[in-house]
C-alpha cells in the first residue's frame, strides 16, 4: 500500500492523523512514517487499510461514518468488520 492510499483513506474517513493511527492501533508516529514512505503497513493494519479502502465505496459505511460513535476506533473497527462476520459458518445471527 503506497504512502498516497494511505493518506487518500484517512483524508476519505475525515480523520486527523492522530484520531487514524487511534483506529489503526498504531502511534502517530507510524502512521507519519507511512505517509511520508519511511515504512510500509503489514499484517493485520495492512489487511485494515485494505479493508478500509474497499468498505469507503459501500454507501451502507459511508453513511456509518455520520454516526455520532464513529469517533469511537471500536465503532469503526466494527463496522468495517461486521459484514464478514454475518454471515458466519452456521449462517445464523
Amino acid at each position: 500500500m503506497s504512502p498516497s492510499q494511505v493518506r487518500r483513506i484517512r483524508k476519505g474517513l475525515g480523520l486527523s492523523q492522530h484520531d487514524f493511527a487511534r483506529v489503526l492501533w498504531v502511534t502517530y508516529s507510524t502512521l507519519s512514517r507511512w505517509e511520508r514512505g519511511l515504512a510500509v503497513p503489514f499484517g493485520m493494519h495492512l489487511q485494515i487499510l485494505r479493508l478500509l479502502d474497499q468498505a469507503m465505496a459501500k454507501p451502507r459505511f459511508k453513511s456509518s461514518l455520520q454516526d455520532p460513535r464513529a469517533e469511537d476506533p471500536l465503532f469503526l473497527l466494527h463496522q468495517l468488520l461486521e459484514p464478514l462476520y454475518k454471515d458466519g459458518p452456521s449462517g445464523a445471527r
